[in-house]
């Protein structure tokens, strides 16, 4: 201990000033140390952020190709949709001219409530007579 003590009061100011320059680097390097590590770290998150959001757009466009089959799917239904409801309008009064015929109303029957022709009535009613026979 004396040894050391004895070696300290002799030493002079530019030996103090080593000691002192190489605590002072060895904080430095401890310091540059560490904000390497952060950056690595840093530069990780980053990369996984990254992925993430690729996977999230990715995963977005494929939900709005999806969505867009959908919509045209949905589109073709309506208009489908709308085709059998104007067929079924159209044919509604035939049907209707099929039941009355078939319950055994007359030709001016069948044209003024079903709005036939005379011709169309007649028809029905001769299809419906067959039908009967066969």
């Amino acid at each position: 201990m004396n040894t050391i003590l004895a070696m300290i009061t002799e030493m002079d100011a530019s030996s103090w000033i080593l000691i002192f320059s190489l605590g002072l680097l060895f904080f430095a390097f401890s310091g540059l140390r560490r904000q390497q590590q952060q950056t690595r770290a840093n530069t990780e998150r980053l990369q996984r952020t990254q992925n993430d959001l690729r996977a999230l757009i990715s995963a977005s466009l494929g939900m709005g190709e999806r969505m867009l089959e959908v919509e045209r799917r949905q589109r073709r239904l309506a208009e489908r949709q709308e085709q059998l409801d104007i067929y079924d309008a159209a044919n509604q009064p035939y049907e209707q001219a099929i039941r009355m015929a078939q319950n055994g109303s007359k030709t001016d029957e069948l044209v003024d409530i079903c709005g036939l022709s005379e011709t169309e009535a007649e028809l029905i009613k001769i299809m419906h007579r067959l039908d009967k026979a066969g």
